[in-house]
């Protein structure tokens, strides 16, 4: 296969989100990586690598305290990582630096924690397979090969699943994802590549939020104020801690449960017939970007522009100055390996 172009999940989206950026960006064309500024998007990254050992089949008969511990060392060592690349390419901003990531490390820290303590009580129902999967298959009628990265495989009751781990700082309406093509090619690659009959994907997001303790009143019972920002599985928690029955406070149990969502599992069955038709999109996807004289333009929109690392580069060929200026000498972008 070393001959094949490779289409990655990622050009994917960047080619049909923005031609320029994709042309910016990608490793198949001028391939420069944007150097970001304190406030890094590496956050989730690090929570990946923690639940990628986490759910590592390999560490299956670890104790669960073990699991956990090792996962939140590997979250450290993850932003301890980020902070020192971002410490060495931006001194002048020490100070804003360290802050930053104590904060995101305090965030990350309570969220796995959480994380373990809410699954633990509701019960995970699925046994892990195969953690963090590198995938390459051909594509069809095309000399290329299509790349990819998924989070976790497992096994329930129904059959095999992908699951797909994600950080938001709001969940979202979910309705759009019946029709999300990356998650329905990770399933086609994967039945592809491995010979597993997968049913779809389950989207594993854990909210950028940490409930706190339930206060205690005077008399030693906890308080039902329905604003205090806690959780269903954190109040229960505490009343084990305190040895306390949960039969008085079921009626503000359900409360939380029903209001403060902090982790949500959304299921997407994905058929044989989604697959075929996934598979096409792929191909025609691929001839397009491997064009010759492929077309490049931007797709300038609120939601597209909104946050674009490229932005200044895209603006600045708008307005016909010289972008190649901004990503050469900026400091800003580099031609790294990805």
């Amino acid at each position: 296969m070393e001959d094949k172009s490779i289409i990655r999940t990622s050009d994917r989206g960047r080619f049909k989100r923005c031609r320029q950026l994709w042309d910016f960006e990608s490793p198949m064309r001028q391939g420069y990586r944007y150097t970001p500024g304190i406030k890094a998007l590496d956050f989730g990254i690090a929570i990946h690598e923690a639940l990628e050992h986490y759910y590592d089949p390999d560490r299956s008969t670890y104790a669960k305290t073990v699991k956990e511990e090792l996962a939140l060392r590997i979250f450290k060592d993850s932003c301890a990582n980020q902070r020192a690349r971002i410490l060495l390419s931006q001194p002048d901003l020490a100070v804003e630096i360290e802050q930053d990531f104590e904060e995101r490390e305090e965030l990350g820290i309570g969220m796995l924690q959480h994380y373990f303590m809410h699954w633990e009580f509701h019960g995970e129902g699925f046994t892990p397979v195969k953690s963090e999967i590198e995938f390459e298959v051909d594509i069809p009628g095309i000399d290329a090969v299509y790349q990819g990265r998924i989070d976790l495989i497992i096994e329930n009751e129904e059959g095999y699943w992908i699951v797909d781990h994600k950080t938001a700082a709001q969940f979202t309406d979910t309705s759009y994802l019946d029709l999300d093509m990356q998650v329905s090619s990770y399933c086609w690659a994967i039945k592809k590549q491995l010979g597993i009959p997968i049913k779809g994907v389950i989207m594993n997001e854990l909210r950028k939020s940490v409930p706190k303790e339930p206060a205690v009143n005077k008399d030693g019972t906890l308080s039902r104020n329905k604003s205090q920002s806690t959780s269903g599985v954190m109040f229960r928690w505490k009343l084990r801690q305190l040895d306390l029955s949960e039969d008085p406070y079921t009626e503000y149990i359900n409360h939380l449960d029903a209001a403060k969502h902090y982790f949500r599992r959304t299921v997407l069955y994905r058929s044989d017939a989604e697959l075929a038709n996934v598979e096409e999109l792929i191909r025609l996807e691929a001839l397009d970007m491997l064009e010759s004289e492929v077309r490049i333009y931007p797709n300038p929109s609120r939601f597209n522009c909104n946050g674009c690392s490229f932005f200044a580069p895209c603006l600045a060929k708008m307005d016909g100055g010289d972008p190649d200026w901004i990503l050469e000498k900026s400091g800003r972008y580099s031609k790294e390996k990805y």
